[in-house]
């Protein structure tokens, strides 16, 4: 800033003053100055004050001399030259020299005034420029001191300024915590949004699905009525042949009776016993009407009312010339079987009627399938099936009706095979739409084959090998994207999914083919090379996927049921070519049973869960089917089926896990207490049992340890249940089941194993 002053200076307005004016200012600007100094200094200007109390001129000469600042002596030069301000090494004189020195310059002023005059002027103008050095030094103390100042008002400046960038990073941090928060906020109200917009969608799809289901309703009920009328009509209809067909079967019966009567022979007579007659002229002599009245024979002639037992006999007339005691009584001699021969041939006649009545009874039969089968009417829309054929065409050829296909196919057939045939004829076309994923006509197939087969269930042998692969090609449809969704299935290992609705097809419906599939298997059981071709049929794959958790219970207990009437001596399941595929199969069809008593079952998406009674039911069907399994009751002596359960390297750790959890379920007193006892019961016995017939091979602790808390559950629940005192939670236990528990419990534990649990248990102590 100093710099700055010197190169604004200029003296031109000084000069142009007055002395007297530049004077006066200077005085000024001295004394506002010496009054600031007084004020830091006052004990310097106590000192001097008797030199201030002289002249001005005197006080003047006393300041120069005397009061000098010592920081004026530093040689400071400017642009009016170099100031001399005298010897920097001069000492301070003391109060006497200078009161003596004070004294020599007065007496000298008096003797020499002009000299003193000069020296005067030259004192004046060392004092002007002593006045104007000394106004320079004082802006620049005022300067130093203002520049002290803001110095100070730079410090403060300098913490105001810190104190503001701390508080605008504050503020900066908490606009971006803010703008943190804004993002946060938006992101939270775009998913709000989305989700009110997908829940707006969703509800949208609803009510159209609503509305379309209203109006599929209002159809269906519509079609249902015209059905219905429809129905009726038929029934009059048919009421009226059948009215007919009786009357026909009247006349048909009436002429055939007129037919036996016409064509039966006279009753036989008993012949008479051959006698000697008195005319002896070749005739007989009852044949012969004697004229003359007066002949007796006229009266012989008559035929003799027969007696009857107790009846009064008529006396002889006197007039009767021929006594008749004198006609010896005898007895007749053996007829000749005319009446047996009238009989045979009769009988011999009914029998050619009947014999010939099968032929046309079967015959009648075929006409009357046929008619059935082509008259039968499928819902929902309860038109005739070759009506509702008639609209619908393959997508791979939309010109040529279904109806057409089969009128052609069924065209060349047997009529005495007629219902297989077109069964066989049904079940191609149904293959052919699955392939083309054509589902629209399969209800309706599916309707008049579970009608050929309900016509006559001999039908069914002839039939497996066309029903058996479609019904199963069928199941695929929904089953195996029910078993994608799996925790099982490799795509979605170890993960719960539900099954989608899209995934889906309605219009087949699984349960249907299982239901299909059990009824076919049932009527093949009395027939073993019709089941065994039945079980050649059945894919193993589509037994295992029906057995899995994701499958509708219905299903599953479905396939159980149709398992069952697989079991033979040797075998179960479906039957393989060779033994290792077929040990495979029955090893994997366990292990899948085995699962499904510890599984939760998973319902589709949208779904109601499964109540705790269903899975019950569930697992004791899974379990009754384990127990057929291992102990046939066709064959009691096949080892069979429980060398399997016993030789598998976890079912039976699977079967305590299972025991163990159904024993915590019931200690929570559920209202199916009664299922999860039975479960108890149950798993118990067969444990029990495989363990005793397989008691030598079996190593038990080797499979425990195979599961996850096997070994630990086997113990716990065989002690709960061994040493089961509880008369309300374990209600539903039954003896056997603790007796069979501390039986295996005896052979599984060491005898400190067994002392620990005595202490654990010390009323087992008492009961001992």
């Amino acid at each position: 800033m100093e710099d700055n002053d010197e190169d604004f200076f200029s003296d031109d307005g000084f000069d142009s003053l007055p002395p007297g004016t530049l004077f006066e200012l200077e005085q000024s600007a001295y004394q506002a100055t010496q009054a600031q100094r007084a004020q830091s200094q006052q004990p310097t200007a106590q000192e001097y004050s008797p030199a201030q109390s002289g002249p001005p001129d005197r006080q003047i000469r006393s300041r120069s001399a005397l009061n000098v600042p010592s920081r004026l002596h530093t040689g400071l030069t400017s642009e009016y030259g170099t100031l001399d301000v005298g010897d920097p090494d001069a000492e301070v004189l003391e109060d006497d020299n200078i009161q003596s020195a004070a004294l020599g310059q007065y007496a000298a002023v008096q003797e020499h005034p002009m000299d003193y005059m000069a020296v005067q002027d030259q004192n004046a103008e060392g004092q002007m420029d002593w006045e104007r050095h000394e106004m320079l030094h004082d802006t620049m103390m005022v300067e130093e001191v203002h520049s002290a100042g803001i110095q100070v008002e730079i410090q403060e400046l300098t913490t105001q300024i810190e104190e503001l960038t701390r508080q605008n990073e504050r503020i900066l941090r908490e606009l971006s915590e803010a703008k943190n928060d804004a993002d946060t906020k938006a992101g939270e109200i775009s998913i709000i949004r989305s989700n009110q917009a997908r829940v707006i969608q969703n509800l949208e799809r609803q009510m159209a699905a609503l509305r379309k289901s209203m109006a599929d309703e209002s159809a269906k009920h519509k079609e249902e009525v015209e059905a219905a009328r429809a129905e009726g009509k038929m029934l009059a209809t048919e009421n009226a042949f059948l009215k007919q067909d009786l009357a026909e079967e009247a006349l048909r019966l009436n002429n055939l009776k007129t037919k036996i009567k016409s064509e039966a022979k006279e009753p036989p007579i008993t012949p008479r016993k051959s006698r000697v007659l008195p005319f002896r002229d070749g005739f007989d002599d009852d044949e012969i009407t004697v004229v003359s009245p007066s002949k007796s024979t006229e009266r012989r002639s008559k035929k003799n009312t027969p007696t009857v037992p107790g009846k009064r006999k008529r006396k002889l007339s006197q007039d009767s010339l021929t006594p008749t005691s004198t006609i010896p009584l005898q007895l007749s001699a053996e007829a000749p079987p005319l009446a047996d021969t009238a009989d045979d041939e009769l009988l011999h006649e009914l029998a050619e009627e009947h014999y010939e009545q099968p032929s046309t009874y079967s015959d009648n039969r075929n006409a009357r399938f046929m008619t059935q089968i082509l008259n039968h009417r499928s819902p929902p829309t309860m038109n005739r099936d070759i009506e509702e054929m008639a609209r619908l065409a393959y997508p791979s050829e939309p010109q040529r009706m279904l109806s057409s296909i089969i009128l052609e196919e069924t065209a060349s057939l047997n009529p005495k095979n007629y219902p297989v045939g077109y069964a066989a004829c049904v079940a191609s076309l149904w293959s052919r739409a699955l392939k083309e994923k054509f589902f629209r006509p399969v209800p309706m197939f599916m309707s008049i084959v579970q009608f050929i087969l309900a016509l006559d269930m001999r039908f069914i042998p002839q039939l497996i090998g066309h029903l058996v692969p479609v019904l199963q090609e069928a199941g695929d449809i929904n089953g195996v994207p029910r078993f994608r969704n799996s925790p099982v299935s490799r795509k979605n290992l170890g993960q719960i999914r539900q099954t989608p609705q899209s995934e889906l097809q309605p219009e087949v419906d699984s349960t249907e083919m299982l239901t299909l599939l059990y009824d076919m298997a049932c009527g093949c059981l009395h027939v073993e090379s019709a089941l065994r071709d039945f079980w050649q049929f059945m894919r193993y794959d589509f037994v295992l996927m029906m057995l899995n958790s994701s499958q509708p219970i219905r299903d599953i207990i479905l396939t159980i049921n149709l398992l069952s009437t697989s079991i033979s001596p040797t075998s179960f399941g479906s039957l393989r070519d060779s033994k290792e595929e077929q040990a495979a199969n029955e090893k994997y069809i366990v292990d899948r049973l085995a699962n499904l008593l510890s599984e939760m079952p998973q319902v589709d998406e949208g779904d109601p869960p499964y109540t705790s009674i269903e899975i019950c039911s569930l697992r004791l069907e899974a379990l009754s089917l384990l127990a057929q399994i291992a102990f046939n009751s066709m064959a009691p002596d096949s080892t069979h089926g429980s060398s399997v359960i016993a030789s598998h390297p976890t079912v039976l750790a699977r079967l305590f896990r299972a025991m163990h959890d159904e024993l915590d379920a019931l200690y929570s007193y559920p209202p199916e207490r009664d299922l999860h006892s039975a479960l108890v019961n149950q798993l118990m016995h067969l444990i029990y049992s495989v363990i005793q017939r397989h008691k030598e091979g079996l190593d038990l602790q080797s499979k425990l340890v195979r599961v996850a808390g096997g070994k630990q559950k086997f113990l716990v629940v065989l002690t709960r249940l061994a040493f089961s005192d509880g008369p309300v939670l374990e209600e539903g236990i039954t003896d056997e089941t603790v007796e069979m528990a501390h039986e295996i419990l005896d052979d599984a534990v060491n005898p400190q194993e067994a002392e620990a649990l005595l202490e654990v248990f010390p009323s087992a102590k008492r009961e001992d």
